[in-house]
């Protein structure tokens, strides 16, 4: 379904509960009487206000002030209270059922008349009404703050003008608006809507839209809003691109003579709009009836819309192209008004070819046997071609430029009309007008021509204005005293070229492309002129040589097989050619050159060239084979272990990382490496090549040895122990004593003395380590308590442990503070306390312990005392 929008007469929603509700107003007067100089007019003042109601939405006021002012100087007259004297309710009765989901359609009308005599006077009165604030969501119109409020919502002034005796009119009664009725238009379709007026006197009515006036002061609690300020009044401000004029925008107009509004709907949106209807006695104006409303535009849709161009006026054949826009998957059927149908499904473009010349009308009906289809209708102008064309010929600022129409071409007819439009806002209707640009730049052109048949096209192009005529020349250049130079000038318009001097070694003069020769450097002035007089022009200095300045790359040494970057400097931009001068090959034509030269040695020729002078230089290049970098071959130490490295091939040495070399710039240093390094020499010699030249060699340290003899241990005399080293492939165990194999890990001693051993363990890459063990024979079985220990984390005696000799289980291991309170308890072997107590470090004191287990004769062995905690 097409979506469509559509024009309520009303107004859905609020700003203020005091004001907003009002959606419009009118006020006009009818003549009642005259009893000498004092005149009574019946004046009615009709609000409009929107059906809803909620908070802060006032109800329609039951009274309201009309004001009165002397129009000659403004001055108050009187404010009149009046009350309420009819009140109606418009609602939207028959509305579209092929629309779905229709809006509801409503607004009321406040009506309050009252008498007012005034004397006669010269200028006549102004009757006025004001209301605080309009809607703040307008579409057209700025939102101004509301005086004395937080909100904003411009506001609104109703009035009317009772002729005074200038006019001869004091017996006038003004219009009145013929129909008060809710409307439903749908935006995109055409409307009209009935806002003429009726005047009892039968003066001459003239209808147009005219700008709305802002307004007063807020309503109070009483919803009665104050009486109107003194004229005059000032317009509210529109948004573009509306205005007064044209307040719904351009596709909507109202016809001066019948007051009928009619055109398409703007888009979606609310609308201030004020019509105004002029009143004329025998041609002279006698007053002005306004009526200010609010336009709501929401959105409907339509289940079938049909839709395509309204007219096919471009006569470009008898074959026409037709183009389908309305709802899609419907049946279409076709009326081509030349007695031929089609009827289709396809909502895609066709051509139908008419017989004969002619202006037919097309009818298109979408969805023809529902209740709910629609229909389109289109005038077909088919001729054959016609084509618009126009040129344009001066283009200068302060001349005429012209513009001709006569390369047209309409077969089936003589051009009626024209329309030019000159890319300013000007326009002519002339067949081929003259205008006078005043400021250069760029300006599209368009061309509307309609021929007598009602064949019609629009054509277009930009055109560009200038002050000086545009043109482009030889640009400031160089010459060689013995050359002749051609010089050139050219122009995207019409007109002549003069060179000057035009006697200064100079041929041909006066045309597009002279050739000169002057003996020294000299200055040429061309000068441009366009066919209306427009002149333009431009300085060329021609440099003349006699001598060519180079300066190259001086002579050098370079390195075997290095690519050389060889630069030439003249003194102007002449013609460059390097030559290899062994080969005679031509190795670059630039300024620079890029060359690998080969030993011994290579020169290469430069040359700089100006028509024809001429000038040479050469560079001649050493080539020298880089240094050969060696380094001792990779090799592997113990850790803690220096190392000697070696290097060669070169006259200057460069060893990094140089932190672990004793002397980086000797060819043989010794180094330490901590651990597996990359030790790089870098080479230099002096025989020209200045490349540095590499080479490395990999020490690979291996880890210090971590040798482990085991820990400290007691054991029983005549017991024997086995000990267990680790951390090598390999081992040798000193003093022998009492070992039944000193060259394993695991000997097993037998000896009864206290003794010392130590272990040496091997690597694989022959790297060692030691280590010792102290074992201790005491008799037994027993256990071992020591009476202190300071659990303060520094790996020292932070364990309180017993140390069981002979006893093969532990049957409790207790802990008890001085109160009795125990403290740690364990079972597990050689498992003691590490001073905390449920993740709390106890307190520095004595303590108490006991502990008993099993020797290897299945005794029980008990030992109790006490122990001091230090920290």
């Amino acid at each position: 379904m097409k979506k469509l929008f559509v024009f309520l007469l009303c107004m859905a929603g609020a700003l203020m509960a005091q004001a907003s509700h009002i959606i419009g107003g009118q006020v006009y007067y009818k003549f009642v009487s005259q009893n000498g100089n004092q005149v009574t007019y019946s004046v009615t003042l009709k609000l409009y206000r929107v059906c809803t109601t909620g908070p802060r939405i006032a109800k329609m006021p039951d009274a309201v002030y009309l004001s009165v002012f002397d129009k000659g100087n403004n001055g108050w007259v009187s404010d009149n209270l009046i009350k309420r004297t009819a009140f109606e309710e418009k609602t939207l009765g028959q509305i579209d059922p092929c629309i779905v989901n229709p809006p509801v359609i409503c607004y009321q009308i406040g009506t309050y008349t009252t008498s007012i005599t005034v004397p006669v006077n010269t200028q006549g009165y102004i009757v006025s009404f004001q209301s605080c604030c309009r809607d703040p969501f307008m579409q057209n119109i700025v939102a101004e703050p509301i005086p004395n409020s937080p909100d904003v919502g411009t506001g609104a002034t109703y009035y009317t003008e009772i002729p005074g005796s200038i006019t001869g009119a004091i017996n006038n009664s003004s219009p009145t608006f013929n129909k008060e009725e809710a409307t439903l238009v749908c935006s995109e379709k055409k409307f009209t809507y009935d806002f003429s007026a009726s005047d009892v006197d039968k003066d001459s009515l003239v209808y147009e839209f005219c700008d709305a006036y802002k307004g007063g002061k807020l309503t109070g609690e009483d919803n009665i809003p104050p009486a109107a300020a003194a004229p005059p009044y000032s317009f509210v401000s529109y948004v573009s691109p509306y205005s007064g004029s044209s307040p719904l925008g351009p596709n909507v107009t109202i016809n001066p003579k019948t007051g009928i509004i009619s055109g398409i709907a703007p888009a979606a949106g609310k609308y201030v709009v004020t019509v105004c209807v002029h009143e004329y006695r025998n041609g002279v104006k006698i007053g002005t009836l306004r009526k200010d409303f609010h336009i709501n535009v929401t959105t409907c849709v339509k289940q079938v819309t049909a839709a395509m161009p309204e007219k096919y006026a471009d006569c470009s054949s008898l074959t026409v192209t037709f183009l389908n826009n309305s709802t899609l998957g419907k049946p279409y059927f076709w009326d081509f008004g030349d007695g031929t149908t089609l009827n289709t499904n396809s909502a895609d473009p066709f051509t139908h070819t008419y017989a004969k010349e002619g202006v037919y009308t097309v009818k298109l009906y979408v969805d023809k046997t529902s209740n709910c289809g629609d229909s389109a209708t289109a005038i077909v102008y088919a001729y054959p071609v016609f084509k618009p064309q126009f040129s344009v010929a001066g283009l200068c600022t302060n001349k005429e430029t012209k513009f001709n129409s006569n390369a047209t071409r309409s077969d089936a007819g003589k051009i009626s009309y024209y329309k030019w439009e000159f890319g300013n806002g000007d326009t002519s209707n002339l067949p081929n007008p003259s205008y006078l640009y005043k400021t250069p730049g760029d300006y599209e052109i368009k061309l509307y021509a309609r021929n007598e048949k009602g064949c019609e096209q629009t054509i277009k192009d930009t055109i560009t204005i200038y002050d000086k005529p545009p043109f482009n020349a030889t640009s400031d250049t160089l010459l060689c005293v013995k050359d002749s130079l051609h010089m050139w000038a050219a122009s995207s318009v019409a007109g002549r070229f003069a060179w000057t001097p035009d006697n200064y070694f100079i041929l041909r003069p006066n045309t597009p492309d002279p050739i000169v020769f002057p003996p020294r450097t000299y200055t040429y002035k061309v000068t441009f002129t366009d066919t209306q007089g427009c002149v333009n022009d431009k300085d060329i200095l021609v440099e003349v040589k006699d001598t060519l300045r180079l300066q190259t790359t001086t002579d050098s040494t370079v390195c075997t097989n290095d690519e050389v970057h060889l630069t030439a400097v003249a003194d102007g931009p002449y013609a460059f050619r390097w030559t290899d001068l062994a080969t005679r090959q031509v190795v670059s034509t630039n300024s620079d050159a890029l060359v690998t030269p080969t030993p011994p040695r290579q020169k290469y020729e430069v040359m700089v060239s100006l028509g024809k002078c001429h000038t040479a230089d050469t560079v001649s290049l050493k080539v020298v084979d880089p240094p050969q970098a060696t380094a001792a071959p990779d090799t592997t130490v113990c850790f803690g272990i220096p190392l000697t490295l070696r290097a060669g091939g070169g006259a200057y040495y460069r060893w990094a990382p140089a932190y672990y070399v004793d002397k980086p710039s000797s060819q043989v240093t010794l180094a330490h490496p901590v651990d597996t390094t990359w030790f790089t020499v870098t080479v230099t010699d002096t025989l020209g090549c200045p490349k540095e030249v590499t080479a490395a060699v990999q020490v690979n340290v291996v880890p210090k040895v971590q040798a482990f003899a085991g820990n400290d241990t007691i054991i029983m005399l005549n017991t024997p122990f086995q000990l267990n080293a680790s951390g090598g492939v390999r081992y040798a165990w000193m003093p022998p004593n009492g070992l039944n194999n000193p060259n394993v890990y695991n000997p097993v001693t037998t000896y009864n003395h206290d003794i010392t051993y130590t272990v040496t363990a091997y690597t694989q890459e022959g790297c060692s380590g030691t280590d010792n063990i102290f074992v201790r024979f005491i008799k037994g079985p027993d256990i071992y308590i020591p009476n202190a220990f300071s659990p303060n984390g520094d790996g020292l005696n932070d364990i309180f442990r017993p140390l069981p000799v002979g006893i093969v289980e532990i049957e409790f291991f207790r802990v008890f503070d001085r109160w009795g309170k125990l403290m740690y308890s364990t079972t597990t072997y050689m498992k003691g306390w590490d001073g905390t107590v449920n993740g709390q470090k106890a307190g520095v004191g004595t303590y108490v312990w006991v502990i008993q287990g099993k020797d290897v004769n299945n005794n029980t062995v008990q030992r109790k005392g006490t122990v001091t905690l230090v920290r």
